[in-house]
């Protein structure tokens, strides 16, 4: 997954204002990785594609308008998929 897709999806998110500001990994992730996801559980994501796994912990990210940062985490997850 390109970063230029994961900074464009992170700021329509951000400026959507019908999604809470607690629920905008939640959204972040389901745009991103919605096809890869086979569990979600509690709030920890897993995503699965071509025998490769991620697992993202949604209640202990960082906060949203950390932009950089979770960016960089959106993309260290998404890497191999």
């Amino acid at each position: 997954m390109f970063i230029k897709a994961i900074k464009r999806n992170y700021d329509k998110i951000n400026q959507d204002q019908s999604i809470a500001d607690e629920d905008k990994i939640d959204a972040l992730l389901m745009k991103l990785g919605g096809e890869y996801l086979v569990s979600r559980e509690d709030r920890v994501y897993i995503f699965e594609k071509d025998g490769l796994s991620a697992k993202f912990d949604a209640k202990h990210a960082r906060a949203y308008h950390f932009k950089e940062y979770i960016c960089k985490d959106m993309n260290k997850l998404f890497h191999g998929f």
